[in-house]
């Protein structure tokens, strides 16, 4: 047992040996992706997601994403996710709770190989008056530091969703700014916005599908962060506590009929977000500004460089080696774009 006094300490080696573990269980069990195809005992409904994966690794070379040893390998995880993670602020704030990593600097979350221990977490975050968020991992990029595989958690997925995943997870790769997920994460959402864009090029129905699912993720996304601008001035006004929380129930209420609106005046009752809103906190919100917040001006970057994506990684690994704050000081001058 430890002491009280190196409970911390015994809590983080608890969990970077979780991690340990479940990363070597990825890495034990990888199954090279010719090897599963050729296989007799193969479905065939995997053989086909595979070599779709096959395609998309080779078109991802033509975009100068590093493909040498990524997703070539296949694990069945025999779970319903890569990972879990579990978000946290305080009750009357918006900034995230992090924690550092030597390899990665610091998140505003914690992920979990198992999903009892994410949800022991989020539990023990919210008895110290923390609003949280638990969320499923998909999939993650270790940053070259392994050779990331195929997952059986996502393997099933349409072949566009499969290419969007695999380009949004390569271009972590090729550019990563320590302490600064909120950039990092736009920068993949850019390049595997455009990566899928050339992806599906004279596949007319796939791509008007992609056009019409982009168009509600923008409109969720600004919807969400309208919301969030206003609840961060709420928390950053003279009200009382009492007056905050109040406001602070107002302003979810609100978010949740906004959504409802949007929903069937303008999706035809498309319900893709009910379960997103069905629970609000600021660590949810916070986690659709990771996303979202520089995708504008980094669009713009890219536009600037005429879609040239060796320009626009260039570009941005410049970006990457400058402080957080002249990095979000230069993409501020980026003009939005005209509508």
């Amino acid at each position: 047992m430890c002491a009280t006094w190196w409970l911390t300490a015994c809590q983080s080696l608890h969990y970077y040996g979780q991690n340990i573990k479940g990363q070597w269980q990825i890495l034990a069990n990888r199954q090279p992706l010719e090897q599963v195809i050729k296989h007799p005992q193969s479905s065939p409904a995997l053989v086909k997601q595979l070599q779709y994966i096959q395609h998309i690794r080779d078109f991802s070379q033509q975009l100068s994403l590093p493909t040498k040893g990524q997703y070539d390998t296949y694990v069945d995880i025999k779970r319903s996710a890569a990972m879990w993670s579990v978000a946290a602020t305080p009750e009357l704030s918006l900034t995230a709770k992090t924690w550092c990593y030597w390899w990665v600097g610091c998140l505003g979350y914690r992920s979990f190989f198992e999903e009892t221990l994410a949800q022991q977490f989020e539990s023990q975050l919210k008895e110290q008056g923390y609003d949280t968020h638990l969320s499923r991992v998909t999939a993650y990029s270790t940053l070259g530091w392994f050779r990331d595989s195929v997952l059986s958690n996502f393997v099933y997925k349409s072949e566009a969703d499969l290419a969007e995943l695999i380009f949004h997870e390569l271009a972590h790769q090729v550019v990563y700014a320590k302490n600064d997920p909120v950039f990092n994460e736009s920068f993949a959402e850019v390049v595997a916005d455009e990566a899928l864009k050339r992806y599906l090029v004279g596949r007319m129905e796939q791509f008007d599908n992609i056009v019409l699912r982009k168009k509600r993720q923008q409109q969720f996304a600004e919807l969400v962060l309208d919301y969030r601008r206003q609840l961060a001035k709420v928390y950053q006004s003279t009200l009382s506590a009492p007056e905050k929380r109040q406001q602070k129930i107002v302003l979810f209420n609100a978010l949740q009929q906004s959504y409802q609106q949007l929903k069937n005046q303008q999706w035809q009752g498309y319900s893709g977000y009910d379960a997103w809103f069905a629970k609000l906190s600021n660590a949810k919100l916070n986690s659709v500004a990771i996303y979202n917040s520089l995708v504008p001006a980094l669009t713009q970057l890219l536009i600037s460089v005429e879609f040239d994506l060796p320009r626009f990684y260039q570009q941005c690994q410049q970006l990457a080696k400058l402080s957080k704050a002249e990095r979000h000081k230069v993409l501020a001058t980026q003009e939005t774009p005209s509508t």
